[in-house]
């Protein structure tokens, strides 16, 4: 009897175990036209993503399991970042049936009213401004050509020193709000921008001060440096084409010029608010995981850092840093290169198993994507990237946790980038790259489209050999012993070109540093012959123990360009059955490999 009791008992035991197994997952409904006071299902969706992303966590927590959250279609406009972390794993934010749900960072400006020559403005009330989206398009704010005739004055021996240029129009003395104005500089690949701190008339010139010590470090770094501007952005008195804007910020004024047609009444004007539009934060401990976001755009932020201290660009949109400086050579250097990141609009630190599949990333003031400091086996697949100011996708970083972590943990690896279309990026760095890869390793990056760039389409590793066990070739203060992490890398199948549209000297695909196990392979390289060379497969220095093979390149200035010869490390590469400089429709083309790469079939 007591064992049939048991028996029972086990059954009925085992029949809950099921239907609580077999529970679904719960699922919410948020809308921007729905009501945080309703339940958050289809009929009566939530208004904010923070009333779902709040029911989602308690849900979560009561099932111990993960929900999803349906983003019904329309413009979900956040007034604050919008913050996952470790509460949030498991957990499911995906566009609803047919939806089409854009996150934005963006205010809508209203009030225009006409001013002088044809201008209009209008009163706001934020601080400050870098980016203005008018009907959905990147508008220009007010820019004009620098005049030929500049003279440099000042000592660059000084971080503090009163150093700059003598303009030939004393006029310039008169334009308002001169801390505000900046100057634009092109040399090779970098893309630089000092601010004026102030502008004096002199002798019949205009005495322009520039503001430091951003101005010496960019004049004196290494690399290459800014020399005469080439262009003049952020003042009033260049307001003079149809399309540009400009904000004075002491009054909180904003101007636009329109073009024909445009009538600002009814013209959506949006200003991006927010410089992180998501962040997905874990902790080493408690690592953010497996959170998806499905079929989502994210749009509408901005980066106000060059508002403030201008852009020293290194290279690939990395910027001079202030300290941890040596000289080398008469030129300013960072210790191990250790520049400073561009940050991204949306962001996954310390995140495992995050997935963006489906998402488009657009009308983004800095870079589109981080995968940093401890971000491993994260995914990006079939979204595309385009109108945004920095590169596409940072995957790690370059500083010292990056190429030495004192915990392994800190490493960023496993990552991968698939089936996504990158174009049209570095809007306003030229400098910037489509998918930027530092101290990584087992990185995938394949089946990509990558086109229309100012710069390279991809970029991995970093440091010029200078971080390696046994340091590169250059002398430095202090060497390491151990490698870096950075190993076990694939770019492969990528569909790569039209890029380098504006800058020189970076190529489709570009490599620094050791990276062994790395390989480069069956890429479409092309048509990267606009801004300059060498355009193909770019080995620069420290590169060493890569292999590079199937890939067909073609209509670039050097198909396969090694500039790795210190230490010898070309002999540690292998380059084996590529194709180079056979174009389509020649003898030998190999159209397999031209078909095979870029995006795949769903």
């Amino acid at each position: 009897m007591k064992r049939r009791a048991l028996h029972w008992i086990l059954v009925a035991l085992a029949v809950i175990s099921f239907r609580i197994g077999a529970e679904e997952a719960p699922a919410f409904y948020v809308s921007p036209e729905g009501n945080d006071a309703d339940p958050g299902d289809a009929a009566k969706p939530f208004r904010t993503i923070a009333r779902a992303q709040e029911s989602a966590r308690a849900a979560a927590a009561s099932m111990n399991k993960g929900a999803t959250v349906f983003l019904m279609d329309g413009v979900f406009v956040l007034a604050e970042t919008w913050r996952l972390d470790a509460r949030d794993n498991n957990t499911a934010y995906c566009a609803a049936d047919g939806a089409r749900p854009v996150v934005s960072g963006a205010q809508t400006v209203t009030g225009w009213t006409p001013d002088e020559n044809g201008r209009w403005r209008a009163r706001v009330e934020w601080a400050d401004l870098r980016q203005l989206y008018v009907n959905g398009q990147r508008a220009q704010r007010a820019r004009g050509p620098a005049p030929e005739n500049t003279e440099r004055f000042g000592d660059m021996r000084y971080f503090d020193g009163d150093a700059g240029y003598f303009f030939p129009d004393e006029k310039m003395a008169s334009w308002r709000n001169p801390s505000d104005i900046e100057l634009g500089y092109y040399n090779s690949w970098a893309h630089m921008i000092c601010k004026v701190r102030s502008i004096t008339a002199e002798n019949g010139r205009a005495r322009v001060s520039m503001r430091q010590p951003w101005f010496m470090l960019a004049s004196r770094k290494e690399g290459v440096q800014a020399t005469a501007p080439a262009y003049i952005e952020n003042a009033m008195e260049l307001l003079d084409e149809p399309g540009e804007w400009y904000f004075d910020k002491p009054a909180r004024t904003l101007y636009y010029l329109p073009h024909d047609g445009e009538n600002m009444t009814e013209t959506e004007a949006a200003a991006p608010m927010l410089e992180t539009l998501v962040e997905v934060r874990g902790t080493l401990d408690r690592p953010a995981e497996n959170i998806r976001f499905d079929g989502i755009t994210f749009a509408d932020a901005t980066w106000l850092g060059p508002n403030r201290i201008g852009h020293i660009d290194e290279q690939a949109n990395f910027t001079f840093a202030a300290t941890n400086i040596f000289e080398r050579d008469g030129n300013l250097v960072n210790v191990h290169n250790e520049y400073i990141k561009s940050p991204a609009n949306v962001v996954v630190h310390a995140g495992h198993g995050v997935r963006f599949e489906n998402c488009t990333f657009t009308r983004l003031g800095g870079a589109g994507l981080d995968l940093e400091t401890g971000a491993r086996d994260n995914v990006v697949s079939r979204c595309r990237f385009f109108d945004i100011g920095g590169s596409a996708i940072q995957i790690g970083d370059v500083l010292a946790p990056d190429h030495h972590p004192d915990d392994p943990r800190l490493i960023v690896r496993g990552n991968r980038i698939l089936n996504c279309e990158i174009h049209d990026t570095g809007a306003e760095y030229q400098d910037s790259v489509g998918i930027f890869a530092g101290y990584v390793c087992d990185t995938i990056i394949a089946h990509n489209h990558i086109h229309d760039l100012p710069y390279s389409g991809v970029s991995i590793g970093w440091g010029w050999g200078e971080a390696d066990a046994g340091a590169g070739g250059y002398p430095i203060p202090y060497k390491y012993e151990s490698p870096t992490p950075a190993a076990n890398n694939r770019i492969e199948y990528n569909h790569i070109h039209d890029v380098m549209l504006k800058r020189n000297d970076g190529g489709g695909v570009y490599t620094l540093g050791n990276q062994p196990g790395t390989i480069i392979r069956g890429n479409h390289i092309h048509d990267n012959n606009i801004g300059g060379g060498p355009g193909g497969i770019y080995l620069d220095e420290g590169s060493g123990f890569i292999e590079i093979t199937g890939n067909c390149v073609y209509n670039v200035a050097t198909p396969m360009n090694y500039n790795n010869r210190c230490q010898n490390r070309i002999e540690t590469c292998n380059e084996h059955g590529n194709f180079f400089g056979i174009t389509p429709g020649e003898e030998g083309f190999p159209e397999a490999i031209a078909q095979r790469a870029g995006i795949e079939k769903p």
